[in-house]
This record gives C-alpha cells, sequence and structure tokens, in this order.
C-alpha cells in the first residue's frame, strides 16, 4: 500500500512538473504568432541544451524556416521571445519608440546579487541611462589612445612567444582561442584593473583560471545558469549564485583596494580604473563601489571571450582566404612605412580602410551575438508606415531582434556563407540595408565597449599579419560551425592554424 501510494504521489509530482515545464507554451497560439512547437522545458533550445549544436545555429535554422514572418514566436527555454525580423520594424522599435524598450531581458535572474544588478547590461530605466552616461565618455577616441600603450605591451608579449616558437622560420601550429583568450585576459587585467599578468609565462595565474571558471558556460556552470533562468525559485531554495562568491569577491577586492590605493597615493594610469575614479567623482550621481566594480565586472565578462573569439575568427577567415590575406598585409605595410620606425599609433590602425573591412565582414558573418533583446516596459502597438496596427505588444514581453539571421539573409547580402570584405568598401557600405547589420547591438542599448574590441582585434591582427602567414593546419576543423556547442563561439576541435614565418 505504501508502495503505491509513494507511486501515486511520484506520478502526481511528474505531473505538475510537466504542467509546469509547458505552462508558457499557449503564450504565441493566444497572441496570433506564428511559432514552432518547443520541447518542454527546453523550447526551442533543446538541442543547445543536448549539447548537439551551437546556440547561433539553433537560432539561424530557425530563422531561414521562419525569415517570410515579420513576428515569430521562439520559446528560449520557458520563456517566450518575440522575435522581431523585419528591418524596419527593428529600426522603429530600437530608436524612434526606444522608451517602450529601454531594458534587456534580464539574462541572470539574480535580484539579491549587487554586482550582477550594478552591470550597465542589467540596469534598467532611468538607472541604465544615468550610468551610461557617467561611462560614455570613458569610451571615446581620446581615451582608447590613451589606452592603447597598455595594449601595446601585451601584444608584444604575445607575439615574442610566437617569434620564438617560429625561429629558425619553421612553421607553428597554434590553438587560436585559447592563445587569444590569455591575450585577450591580459589585455583586460592591464585595461580595466591595473594589474599587470602574463598568462604566457604563468598560465595558471589567478586572474585567468578565475577568469575562465567565471565565463566557461559549461558543466556545473551551464546548470546553474539553466536552473537560474528556467526555475529561479528552485535557486533560492537552494541557495546557489550563478556565479561563485569567491570568484566574484575576487574582482571585488581587487578594484576596490586598487581604486583605494590609487587615491591615497595620487596614481595614475590610463586604465578603466582611473577613468572610473574619475567618472565617479565628476558624476552628480552616487554611485557605490559595488556599482563600480560591476563595471569591470562585465566589462571582463563581456570582452574576455568576446575578443579572443573575434581575432580568432579573423585569423580564420584570412587563412581560408589567400587573397584577403594578401592584401590586408600590403596594407600593414604600407602602415609600417608610414609610421617609419615609431611604434603603431591608435590612429594609424583604426584608419587602415582593408582592415576595418575585413573585421567589418568577420562581424558579419560570425556574429557573436546572435541574437538582441529587449523588454517591452509598457503596452506598445507597432504600426506600419500606413499607421495600421501591426502587432500589440504588452508590457513585460520578451523582444528578440535575430542578428545572426540578418546577417545570413541573402536578400540583404549577397552569398552569405561567403567571406567578402568587398561588401563594405566605401560604395558598397552605403548600399547595406539599414538594421540588417547589428555587430553590435542596435540603438542607445548599442554595445558601449565596441571601439575597445575593434581597437584591439585590429591592432593585434596588423602585428600578426606582418610576421607571419596563416596557413591551415591539419587540426584545422573543417566546418568551425559545426563544431561549436553551447552559447559561446567555442569549437570542440579548437581554432587551430599554422602560423609561417615571413621571410626577413
Amino acid at each position: 500500500m505504501v508502495f503505491i501510494e509513494l507511486g501515486l504521489v511520484s506520478v502526481l509530482l511528474l505531473y505538475i512538473f510537466y504542467k509546469w515545464a509547458i505552462f508558457t507554451f499557449n503564450t504565441f497560439k493566444e497572441r496570433g504568432v506564428p511559432y514552432e512547437e518547443p520541447w518542454p522545458l527546453t523550447g526551442n533550445a533543446g538541442a543547445v541544451v543536448l549539447n548537439k549544436e551551437g546556440f547561433n545555429k539553433t537560432l539561424l535554422k530557425f530563422y531561414q524556416r521562419n525569415r517570410n514572418h515579420d513576428i515569430v514566436g521562439f520559446y528560449n527555454f520557458r520563456s517566450p521571445i518575440f522575435v522581431v525580423q523585419n528591418p524596419d520594424y527593428i529600426k522603429k522599435m530600437t530608436v524612434k519608440d526606444f522608451d517602450f524598450f529601454v531594458n534587456h531581458v534580464p539574462f541572470f535572474k539574480s535580484e539579491d546579487d549587487p554586482l550582477i544588478n550594478g552591470m550597465l547590461t542589467v540596469m534598467k530605466d532611468q538607472r541604465w541611462k544615468n550610468m551610461r552616461n557617467t561611462l560614455s565618455p570613458i569610451f571615446t577616441a581620446a581615451k582608447m589612445r590613451a589606452m592603447f600603450s597598455l595594449m601595446n605591451d601585451c601584444f608584444n608579449e604575445s607575439l615574442n612567444r610566437l617569434r620564438e616558437a617560429t625561429k629558425g622560420g619553421k612553421s607553428h601550429d597554434v590553438e587560436l582561442k585559447g592563445w587569444f583568450t590569455r591575450l585577450s585576459n591580459d589585455i583586460i587585467a592591464s585595461t580595466a584593473f591595473g594589474l599587470k599578468v602574463n598568462s604566457y609565462e604563468d598560465q595558471n595565474n589567478r586572474f585567468y583560471s578565475i577568469g575562465q571558471g567565471i565565463v566557461n558556460f559549461r558543466g556545473k556552470q551551464m546548470l546553474k545558469f539553466f536552473v537560474s533562468n528556467t526555475m529561479p525559485i528552485l535557486q533560492k531554495i537552494l541557495g546557489f549564485k550563478v556565479f561563485d562568491a569567491e570568484k566574484t569577491d575576487y574582482f571585488k577586492r581587487l578594484v576596490i583596494d586598487t581604486m583605494k590605493y590609487r587615491q591615497e597615493n595620487k596614481i595614475h594610469r590610463p586604465d578603466m580604473i582611473q577613468l572610473l575614479i574619475e567618472a565617479k567623482q565628476e558624476s552628480d550621481q552616487n554611485w557605490s563601489d559595488d556599482d563600480l566594480v560591476a563595471q569591470c565586472f562585465i566589462f571582463f565578462f563581456a570582452a574576455f571571450e568576446n575578443n579572443a573569439n573575434f581575432t580568432a575568427a579573423i585569423c580564420h577567415e584570412l587563412m581560408e582566404n589567400s587573397a584577403a590575406q594578401k592584401r590586408l598585409y600590403e596594407e600593414a605595410l604600407e602602415v609600417l612605412e608610414e609610421l617609419n620606425g615609431k611604434p603603431l599609433t591608435y590612429e594609424a590602425v583604426m584608419k587602415m580602410k582593408y582592415m576595418d573591412m575585413v573585421t567589418s565582414e568577420t562581424l558579419r558573418k560570425w556574429s557573436f551575438a546572435g541574437m538582441i533583446d529587449r523588454l517591452c516596459s509598457k503596452d506598445y502597438d507597432l504600426t506600419d508606415d500606413d499607421g495600421n496596427v501591426v502587432f500589440k505588444f504588452k508590457a513585460g514581453d520578451y523582444v528578440g531582434f535575430p542578428v545572426v539571421g540578418l546577417h545570413n539573409d541573402e536578400r540583404y547580402f549577397e552569398d552569405p556563407s561567403a567571406f567578402n570584405p568587398e561588401r563594405f568598401n566605401d560604395e558598397n557600405k552605403q548600399n547595406i540595408k539599414t538594421y540588417t547589420y547589428l555587430p553590435f547591438g542596435v540603438g542607445p542599448r548599442m554595445c558601449i565597449g565596441n571601439r575597445y574590441a575593434l581597437m584591439q582585434a585590429k591592432a593585434m591582427m596588423y602585428y600578426l599579419i606582418l610576421d607571419f602567414k596563416l596557413e591551415r593546419s591539419p587540426k584545422t576543423v573543417k566546418n568551425i560551425m559545426d563544431d561549436v556547442r553551447g552559447f559561446q563561439i567555442n569549437p570542440l576541435g579548437g581554432f587551430w592554424v599554422r602560423i609561417v614565418p615571413r621571410d626577413p
């Protein structure tokens, strides 16, 4: 009898769990939006959760099946997302009617964590606007110029290691993701946290190890993120945080102690900590230490993985496209000659036209942010050019803009699977339909650190292409995108390339 009762209770609990897992799955049907049948709990992202493919590939295939709909429903786990696919509507919602879509969808549901809630990407409404105004002066061209010298030291260390590995003219196979992750780590340590780190010499230094533990969304970290987003009540019951307190406390102490030491000893260094100190002093907002630490943390969280992926992807494309590689090398030689023995400057690298074309095309083809999100803050009627209501959004609706789909749509980019920097030459880029190319987001909430990311990638490529040719390695993955798993561009087989030293 006891076993029967336990069995009935178990069946009842499973039934309740199942009903909860599919509770939101009537949303699109009730709102008259086309959608695809979701899986319980995982929604339309089941293949990602089961580690069968990367999130970008899931989004792209979904877009290609549904691209003729102006608005289509996508279940991201249990969360219904209204995916707006018409570029004209994207412009209307993110610029003209931005006040209805000021905030991001909460990526981490941790209301009680001041570090997460203090990040610019998580902040909402007026608090976000105030912080954005405080931070904007930090990312001007003038500030990037001052920060460039700090980056140069890190570039030189990375390149010296490669030169050592290719001494005597021998080629060397490199897994670029790991290589550039170490470079990205050292640059962030220097430019954001005021810390001198050499992750090539000390491969297990604490800054790198803790950083890897934070950004690596696999295994235990992936499970914690999944529970946080789908079952926040369970997260509260279990009492865990998405990021381990020991790791986040390390960054807090690092920033706060450094700020205190510099202010007491009147030390000035052109990095983000210094700029935050100045921004706090000049702002009329009473920002707390947690608020300022949070900006360094999101800087790390956003740049650590993405900047490494970006530079690795550029190398991969140049390896596959020898004509583009040759032309970029010729441009780098021209810049080298113009510098006449002087060190590379921010102005010199940012004026490289073909470099800009190469990086722009890489950002299009790889779409590191596969979808941009917004939260509808108040009821909103989306209308067409004639004033007809297209759709009625409700306060609290999650909205997405399919970057990876738009970037790979032949209606906007001919032969989108091809790597063609000429799309972004002076003549052709004028013909790109607005709001179909969104590598750093769109509208007032677009990525504030885009100058920083471009500066890092372009400068490293300038140095690298001057010294080395990029060729296929026997370990090079045939199709990177088919080999990616999870939410980041992180191929299982790595980003392998063979570097061959150029003739002196």
